[in-house]
């Protein structure tokens, strides 16, 4: 069993409850989370696309929020470092709050940019919000 510590035990009760608040703001609302880029890269480290219940599909493999976030952690690990990820809309499922969400709890983990190209084909930037602990 893997012991889990009060203090992030408490860290996944609001990233719960931040999901939870987002889902019920409404589906269209990401532009709340997002602003446009003053400068967006050339080309991005990782690109996903939205799949049904705010997962990912990652060239064709369906990952939730963690497993994308394990791929990340493992690929940085292993010398091919994500430093920018573009979520897209999905060829059946539009971008969701909770994908944006879930994207921005990863980049300000794994310290990464990340941008989604809106349901209007915008390239928006996702603000992180940073809590200025660690």
């Amino acid at each position: 069993m893997q012991n889990i510590t009060f203090a992030r035990s408490f860290k996944l009760v609001l990233l719960a409850l931040a999901l939870a608040v987002l889902a019920a703001c409404g589906r269209d609302n990401i532009k709340e989370g997002t602003s446009e880029p003053t400068v967006s890269p050339q080309q991005y480290d990782l690109v996903v696309r939205a799949d049904k219940d705010g997962q990912f599909d990652l060239d064709g493999a369906t990952l939730d929020t963690q497993t994308l976030r394990d791929h990340i952690r493992y690929r940085n690990d292993t010398g091919q470092p994500v430093r920018t990820i573009l979520l897209k809309r999905g060829e059946k499922q539009k971008v969701t709050n909770q994908q944006v969400a879930g994207l921005a709890g990863i980049a300000r983990d794994l310290k990464a940019e990340a941008y989604v190209l809106d349901n209007d084909d915008r390239l928006k930037v996702i603000q992180i919000a940073d809590d200025g602990k660690k």
